[in-house]
């Protein structure tokens, strides 16, 4: 959802408009939409796109063949064998030389260079060749994609063990101590002997921080509120501290917490720990966000929060705190 990335950069970047991320990912291309983590879109930085592109690749994301599937319609579209998909994915390239195309105006290209076998299956699910495109500028409600190496200024590929190895690395710097499982779930299987690590006892359980890593800053007292999906959130493994039981109760009660769990859920933050919900409703001239606290919280802090968002968004706050 882009309207998650923008809002988890207005949570960290001061005096930052929703329409400076827009200049930076269509004007200026400093940022760029992609799959990455987890098969999933994300925005980063230009210059890190091929980083984590290949490490992507090298977890092995990529099918090398398609089975049989049935898509959203009910049509079940025939399998894909490697040299097929193969041949779909060079037309691709070659489809994007020098153009950025909707989902639609791609597929067509695709067909007329590899025929009409998987039209179906083209035209209703791309995620088999997303891996390696990212986003050009929408046409309205629709998507455009682009190739890389021609979207990203100043493109340079990166080793697929190098750019894996620095993703472990940074991972292990945010998020440490953690352990391999947490990071299978937020990137992918990968051994953490790609780096150099010291192994740690978390309250009972064994876990890993790079090396020499011991400097952890002192807890701050601190009130945020996270959007949906933020990164702290998808990032933090150990729910059972990051969500106390009386946030876990309105979690398995609120629609999203019911279907998604945490990660769907927008979580006011108490000194880094889930201290109730939000959600928000944006008016054409304000934003209306109201807070479920699970325990009391200065409401100061939750206006400055709700005033953070409604500044991005260019319109005025309105709290309301239950």
């Amino acid at each position: 959802m882009q309207a998650s990335a923008e809002l988890q950069l207005a949570a960290r970047v001061n005096e930052l408009g929703q329409q400076d991320v827009r200049d930076a990912l269509w004007r200026d291309r400093t940022l760029v939409k992609a799959w990455t983590l987890r098969g999933t879109l994300h925005l980063h930085p230009a210059d890190e796109v091929a980083l984590w592109l290949a490490a992507r690749r090298a977890v092995g994301n990529e099918a090398k063949e398609l089975e049989a599937w049935p898509d959203p319609k009910g049509v079940v579209h025939p399998p894909v064998a490697a040299e097929e998909l193969a041949h779909i994915q060079s037309a691709v390239w070659d489809a994007l030389d020098g153009k950025v195309l909707s989902r639609d105006e791609l597929a067509t290209a695709v067909v007329e260079r590899v025929g009409r076998k998987h039209e179906g299956r083209l035209r209703s699910g791309f995620a088999f060749f997303t891996g390696r495109l990212v986003h050009g500028p929408p046409q309205g409600s629709r998507i455009t994609l682009a190739r890389p190496d021609q979207w990203v200024r100043g493109w340079r590929p990166v080793d697929e063990q190098k750019a894996l190895r620095e993703v472990v690395r940074r991972f292990l710097w945010a998020y440490g101590p953690a352990r391999p499982s947490d990071f299978r779930a937020w990137f992918g299987e990968v051994s953490f002997d790609l780096v150099d690590v010291d192994e740690v006892d978390v309250e009972g359980h064994r876990a890993y921080i790079l090396s020499g890593d011991t400097d952890f800053p002192e807890q701050q007292k601190s009130v945020r509120l996270l959007p949906e999906y933020d990164v702290y959130v998808m990032g933090f493994r150990e729910r059972e501290q990051l969500v106390p039981e009386p946030v876990r109760t309105q979690v398995a009660a609120d629609g999203r917490g019911r279907y998604e769990g945490p990660a769907g859920v927008r979580f006011v933050s108490a000194d880094g720990v889930a201290a109730g919900l939000w959600r928000r409703k944006k008016r054409a001239k304000h934003l209306e966000i109201t807070v479920a606290t699970a325990r009391r919280l200065r409401r100061g802090d939750l206006e400055r929060e709700a005033r953070r968002y409604a500044e991005f968004l260019g319109v005025e706050p309105v709290l309301t705190v239950e």
